[in-house]
């Protein structure tokens, strides 16, 4: 292994295993969900789930319009840490550049 892993190489074979396992291709993304009262991951879902209820009494995100596989965790921590992992990194915005400085001591602009 090596110090400085390449994270999209890994991510992207992270995502095609899961993908193996599921039997179809999945969402990109991915999110917390509460299954069986654990932390648990899903893939992200791009119904409206208002006025929905869970599927189960135990289970908090999930409905029958989710898709599968939902990955139970058990620590809210790794949970947290895989979907880190798992999801692309949001682009960040393009720097506005330095501030303009005022040159009046007081720091009033003219």
């Amino acid at each position: 292994m090596t110090l400085s892993p390449d994270l999209p190489a890994l991510r992207a074979a992270a995502q095609r295993e899961i993908e193996r396992h599921a039997d179809r291709p999945l969402p990109g993304t991915w999110r917390l969900a509460r299954l069986d009262d654990l932390p648990a991951i899903a893939p992200t879902c791009d119904q409206d789930h208002r006025g929905r209820a869970p599927i189960h009494p135990g289970v908090d995100g999930l409905y029958d319009c989710c898709p599968q596989p939902w990955i139970r965790i058990g620590v809210l921590q790794v949970a947290d840490l895989l979907l880190a992992l798992l999801n692309q990194p949001a682009p960040t915005p393009a720097a506005a550049g330095p501030e303009p400085v005022s040159d009046d001591p007081t720091g009033a602009w003219i």
